[in-house]
């Protein structure tokens, strides 16, 4: 597929983020995280209350979510090991800890629109990898990355179960256009779901607030698989990425957990 890339305007916007000083112009909230906000890049990102001196989790945090941070750090022993933990707020106004590792600041939040995106070692053309990150994967785009033809990233390796933190890739093979990435989150979030009303749920507001998004004949085709009904015969792209598989009607479903619950194989966060 043609490969979308990370428009020159965020570059400049990278820039200013790397800086102590704030962007002058008005940047969409879901986009951009500064010095005070970040990214949670794990699906289901456990938001931990501290009680006693110990972590009780308390609610799941989907992928691509805003969070605040109120600048608080501390540490924590979880899963046997000694952690780093911030203290962040959502916009729901629940406030609680979160593994360091598992969030980003100063970065944009993008996808991987090609097959198979490249990892290189250091940005240059001769440093390329024999590792690759898929096609829907949500990644942090850094401030402080490579230049307009390489950027540093850092995402969840759902293959790997890692996080691949720091890592370049050529920037035409990811897209930082909110609906590109909205687009690919929701897809993700009703093929995991076991109800079919939150899967109905998540691919319609996809492809109604989401209208320009790389990923639409996948949610086109998703949410006809799902309700019975032909798909629109959009213009398809030009070796456009395999959709994953569509989601199965569960006509008696349980109740749905809610979005961007961990899997039973995530990390443990």
């Amino acid at each position: 597929m043609k490969g979308a890339s990370v428009p020159v305007a965020l570059f400049v916007l990278l820039a200013f983020l790397s800086c102590s000083r704030e962007p002058d112009r008005k940047i969409p909230p879901s986009v951009v995280a500064d010095g005070k906000s970040a990214f949670a890049i794990v699906d289901g990102l456990s938001l931990w209350k501290a009680s006693g001196g110990n972590l009780v989790t308390s609610q799941a945090i989907p992928i691509g979510e805003k969070l605040s941070l109120t600048g608080q750090s501390d540490r924590f022993v979880q899963a046997g090991k000694e952690r780093d933990f911030m203290q962040v707020k959502r916009e729901s106004g629940a406030e609680g800890w979160v593994r360091a590792d598992f969030v980003v600041s100063r970065a944009i939040l993008g996808v991987i629109v090609t097959d198979n995106a490249v990892i290189y070692s250091v940005p240059h053309n001769t440093a390329a990898t024999t590792e690759t990150i898929p096609v829907m994967t949500v990644v942090a785009i850094h401030a402080d990355t490579g230049g307009m033809r390489f950027i540093r990233v850092t995402c969840y390796d759902e293959t790997a179960k890692a996080i691949l933190r720091g890592v370049y890739l050529r920037n035409e093979g990811v897209s930082s256009s909110p609906d590109d990435v909205q687009g690919a989150i929701l897809l993700k979030l009703a093929a995991a779901s076991k109800s079919t009303r939150q899967q109905k749920a998540f691919l319609t507001s996809a492809i109604k607030d989401h209208p320009t998004s790389i990923f639409m004949p996948q949610l086109t085709a998703a949410l006809a698989a799902l309700t019975g009904t032909p798909a629109p015969q959009a213009s398809p792209t030009p070796d456009a990425p395999a959709a994953p598989p569509p989601p199965a009607p569960q006509d008696s479903a349980p109740p749905a957990a809610a979005p961007g619950s961990p899997a039973p194989a995530a990390p443990s966060n």
